[in-house]
C-alpha cells in the first residue's frame, strides 16, 4: 500500500525537462523574426501581436503536455495519455495556428538559408509535392490517418517503450494538428468555402470521437504495456482505457462541435449578409426603365 501511495504521488509530481530547450529556441526563432517582421513597412498587418500573443500561448501548452507531469503521469496511465494528446492537438496546435508562424520563422534564419530555401521551393517537383500536400482533404487523410496509425497496439506499444518513437508520435500529432487547424482558421476567403469548413471540422471530429468509443466500450485492455503500470498504481487497466476513451470521445468532440457551430454562424452571417448586399444592389420598380414604361414610345 505503502508502494502504491508513493507511486501516485510520483505520478503527479515528476517534471520531464528534457523538451523544454527546443521549446525555448522556437519561442527564440519565432521572436527574432518577430522582430525583424515587426521593422519592416507593414509587418504588424501580417501577424499582430494577438497572433504572437496565441503563439506563446500554444508555446506554453506543448510545456503543459510535454514538460508537466502530465508526460510522466502518460508513462503510466493510458488516460493521462489520451489528456496529453488532447493538449497538443486540441489546446496547442490551434494556438500556435493562430500565431502565423510561418513568416517569423522564417526570417528568423540566415539570409542564404532563406535564399536556399526559396530556390528549393521553386523546383517544379517540389512546388507540385507542397501544393499537393497543402490541400485541406491531403491535410484531413493524413491527419486522421496519422492518429489512428499511431494508436494501433503495435505502435502504441512501441512508443511508450521508446523514447523516439515516443518524441515522433508526439511531432507527428503536433505538424498535423497544426496544419489542420491552420486550414481552419484562416480568415473567411482564404480558406475553405463556408460550409465546407463546417464538414470539414465536423468529420474530422467524427474520426476521433469513433477511435474514443473504441476505447470506452472495450471488453479488455488494447494496450499490454499499460496493464502492469496501471496495476502498479492500484487502478484497474481497464477502467484506465474507458476513462482514456471518454476523454477521447467527450471533451475533443466538444471542442470539434463549439468549432463546427461557430463556423456553421458564420455561415448563416455570411448567407445574411449577402442576401442583404443583393437586395439593395436590385433595381428598385419605381426606377426600372421597363416597369415605368421610360422608354417605350
Amino acid at each position: 500500500m505503502i508502494g502504491v501511495t508513493t507511486a501516485r504521488h510520483a505520478l503527479w509530481s515528476t517534471w520531464s525537462w528534457q523538451p523544454l530547450p527546443d521549446i525555448a529556441v522556437v519561442g527564440l526563432f519565432y521572436s527574432v523574426g518577430l522582430a525583424r517582421l515587426w521593422r519592416k513597412r507593414g509587418g504588424e498587418r501580417a501577424v499582430g501581436r494577438w497572433h504572437a500573443t496565441a503563439f506563446f500561448a500554444g508555446l506554453l501548452a506543448v510545456t503543459a503536455a510535454l514538460v508537466s507531469p502530465i508526460h510522466h503521469a502518460g508513462d503510466q496511465l493510458l488516460s493521462a495519455h489520451m489528456l496529453q494528446h488532447l493538449v497538443l492537438i486540441l489546446g496547442a496546435a490551434p494556438l500556435l495556428a493562430l500565431g502565423r508562424p510561418q513568416l517569423p520563422l522564417l526570417l528568423a534564419l540566415p539570409r542564404s538559408w532563406r535564399r536556399a530555401l526559396h530556390a528549393a521551393g521553386a523546383r517544379p517537383a517540389v512546388r507540385a509535392a507542397r501544393r499537393l500536400l497543402t490541400t485541406p482533404a491531403a491535410i484531413w487523410v493524413v491527419g486522421v490517418a496519422v492518429l489512428w496509425s499511431w494508436h494501433l497496439p503495435l505502435l502504441y506499444d512501441a512508443a511508450v517503450q521508446n523514447a523516439g518513437l515516443h518524441t515522433l508520435e508526439h511531432l507527428s500529432f503536433l505538424v498535423t494538428a497544426f496544419m489542420f487547424w491552420w486550414v481552419v482558421l484562416r480568415p473567411a476567403g482564404e480558406g475553405l468555402a463556408p460550409g465546407r469548413d463546417v464538414l470539414y471540422v465536423f468529420t474530422a471530429g467524427m474520426a476521433g470521437s469513433v477511435l474514443g468509443a473504441l476505447f470506452a466500450f472495450a471488453a479488455s485492455p488494447i494496450y499490454p504495456t499499460y496493464v502492469p503500470r496501471a496495476l502498479a498504481l492500484g487502478v484497474s487497466p481497464l477502467s484506465d482505457q474507458q476513462l482514456a476513451g471518454l476523454i477521447m470521445w467527450i471533451p475533443a468532440g466538444v471542442v470539434y462541435l463549439a468549432f463546427a457551430s461557430l463556423l456553421f454562424v458564420r455561415w448563416l452571417r455570411m448567407a445574411e449578409r449577402d442576401g442583404r448586399t443583393e437586395e439593395s444592389a436590385a433595381p428598385s420598380p419605381e426606377n426600372d426603365p421597363i416597369l415605368t414604361g421610360r422608354y417605350v414610345r
